[in-house]
């Protein structure tokens, strides 16, 4: 199983919002990482799409099997739990439901904000880049330092 973190920078001034995915294997080793940013109307929940995007990004890497993770706790709580059909969440947590459902195993997971640093450093690059990025089993150098933190000695 691949461990997805996700995390999202917001530019209220540009109206504009990153977003900023890693997935590792098990020895937390970076299989892929992106960064995108979109123009948005920013009374959205930015934490909602990123984990939209976390998913849609691991299955367009074939990398469905995750356990995904958000430093949200009350995000990662409506999904869980299922207790957001009639709130203002809802639409966004139902597209999460709905891109879960063909997906194999998923779990999802809060995590401690310093956990989820690599995420949040390719969020914050977004807000500056004016091009989604990809890489496959590589990272933007910015984030170097933190993936290497993060891995396992």
């Amino acid at each position: 199983m691949y461990k997805a973190n996700c995390g999202a920078a917001i530019d209220r001034l540009k109206g504009k919002i990153g977003f900023g995915i890693v997935i590792r294997n098990c020895k937390g080793e970076v299989m892929a990482s992106c960064a995108q940013s979109v123009m948005a109307n920013l009374s959205l929940k930015s934490a909602k799409q990123a984990m939209c995007k976390s998913i849609l990004f691991s299955c367009d890497c074939g990398l469905a099997s995750c356990s995904f993770e958000m430093d949200e706790a009350c995000i990662v709580k409506w999904i869980v739990n299922g207790d957001y059909k009639e709130s203002e969440n809802g639409l966004i947590l139902d597209d999460i439901d709905s891109l879960v459902s063909d997906l194999g195993e998923v779990i999802f997971n809060h995590t401690d904000r310093r956990a989820n640093r690599v995420a949040q450093g390719l969020a914050t690059f977004a807000l500056m880049s004016n091009e989604d990025t990809f890489w496959m089993e590589d990272f933007l150098i910015c984030v170097r330092d933190k993936v290497l933190a993060d891995m396992p000695n």
